[in-house]
C-alpha cells in the first residue's frame, strides 16, 4: 500500500518509518530539512516544503495513494488547512492528529476517517499496562 505522512516529528516519523518497516511505500512531508534528512533513507521519498501551501501540495500524488496521515502536532492552522484541501480534493482515506479538545472537534466536521490522539491512546495504554501488572502481582503474590 501507499501512504503519505505529513509532519514527520516523533509521531509522524514513527507512523512512516513503520508503515515503511511493513514493507509500505511511504511519502514523508516536513517543512523542516532536520526532519526530512534524518527519515530520507528509511522511507520511499521525502520532501521539504509546507504542505498547507496549497501550490507545494500539487507535487504529492493523492490521487495514487491508499491513505494520508496528517501528524502535524505543533501548528494547529496548517494541521485544519492541509486536512480541508485533502478533502477538497478528494482524499479517500484521511487520518489526522488533534492536539486537544477543540481541534478533535474541528477535524470531527470534516468526517475523516480517523482522529488520531497519540498523547491519549498512549497515557489510556500505560493504565491498562499497569493495570495488568498489578492483577497478575495479586495474583501471584495471593494479596487482594
Amino acid at each position: 500500500m501507499k501512504y503519505i505522512v505529513i509532519g514527520l516529528g516523533n509521531y509522524g516519523s514513527a507512523i512512516a518509518e513503520g508503515l515503511s518497516r511493513l514493507g509500505h511505500e511511504v511519502v514523508g512531508v516536513d517543512t523542516s530539512e532536520n526532519r526530512v534528512e534524518a527519515i530520507k533513507d528509511k522511507i520511499a521519498t521525502a520532501f521539504i516544503f509546507d504542505a498547507s501551501d496549497e501550490l507545494s501540495l500539487n507535487v504529492l500524488p493523492l490521487d495514487s495513494v491508499d491513505a494520508v496521515i496528517v501528524s502535524i502536532g505543533e501548528n494547529f492552522g496548517a494541521s485544519v488547512r492541509v486536512t480541508a484541501m485533502l478533502k477538497q480534493r478528494g482524499v479517500k482515506h484521511i487520518y489526522a492528529r488533534a492536539i486537544d479538545s477543540v481541534h478533535r472537534a474541528i477535524l470531527e466536521g470534516f468526517g475523516i476517517d480517523r482522529i488520531l490522539t497519540p498523547e491519549e491512546y498512549s497515557a489510556k495504554s500505560l493504565v491498562d499496562q499497569l493495570g495488568v501488572a498489578v492483577k497478575m502481582m495479586r495474583l501471584h503474590f495471593g494479596k487482594d
